[in-house]
């Protein structure tokens, strides 16, 4: 049996077991030895295949523990991203449309679920910005924070995870040198963003609908799109 088929074999394996013992993120899966033994392959093919579903978040190898479930995660889309970016500069642009549509098509399910409590930590978090925008400290992790506190009483985890690619996924282009202008280039270009915020949660509080995906919308175009250092 080739090392294709005898990964497959082992990752099929630990699917099963996952569905057939209801594991849940920390449970622990058999010693690799274990499975090896199971399905007549060697442990050197079991640890390729567990290091291959380590690399994409499913486990976690804890030397002199064993084989550890983790919780649900995008990290291994990210990754993947990032050689997109490098490969192909359009896959960053259909990105960005992503969320723009993604975002404004949530503002329907975010002006029914929203709460109090909620709007009063989105209005904490927007003092908190201006406080860093007059001081001129980095905005990007708390502009994060506000999207994500938007959008909590949703419910929906993979919403705020998908959201959460494209905050990780563009700085990580922006460091790199594969995009530039996606942080704010001046202390007026981050009151302005600041302001686009603050006008989104007033027409969310409200609960006008089309005045806040109106704005959603607004401040999209207001966000000038990535530019690349140099064409393909």
């Amino acid at each position: 049996m080739g090392k294709t088929c005898n990964t497959t074999l082992v990752q099929d394996y630990i699917r099963d077991r996952i569905a057939r013992e209801n594991l849940k993120p920390g449970d622990m899966l058999p010693p690799e030895g274990e499975i090896a033994n199971e399905l007549g392959i060697s442990r050197n093919s079991v640890r390729e295949a567990t290091r291959a579903l380590e690399s994409i978040g499913v486990l976690e190898i804890r030397h002199g523990v064993g084989l550890v479930l983790r919780s649900f995660n995008m990290d291994a889309i990210v990754d993947i991203l990032t050689y997109g970016f490098l490969l192909d500069n359009a896959t960053i642009l259909d990105l960005y449309d992503i969320r723009k549509l993604l975002e404004c098509s949530m503002m329907s399910r975010v002006i029914e679920k929203v709460d109090n409590v909620a709007v009063s930590k989105c209005e904490l978090i927007l003092a908190e910005w201006e406080y860093l925008v007059q001081d001129e400290k980095p905005v990007h992790d708390i502009d994060r924070k506000f999207h994500d506190t938007l959008y909590e009483p949703v419910g929906n985890n993979l919403l705020i995870s998908l959201c959460n690619i494209f905050w990780v996924s563009f700085k990580s282009a922006e460091t790199k040198g594969y995009i530039k202008h996606f942080t704010p280039s001046c202390k007026e270009e981050a009151l302005k963003i600041l302001e686009d915020h603050r006008q989104i949660l007033e027409a969310i509080k409200i609960k006008d609908l089309t005045l806040a995906t109106q704005r959603m919308g607004d401040h999209f175009k207001q966000i000038e799109k990535p530019e690349f250092p140099m064409a393909n």
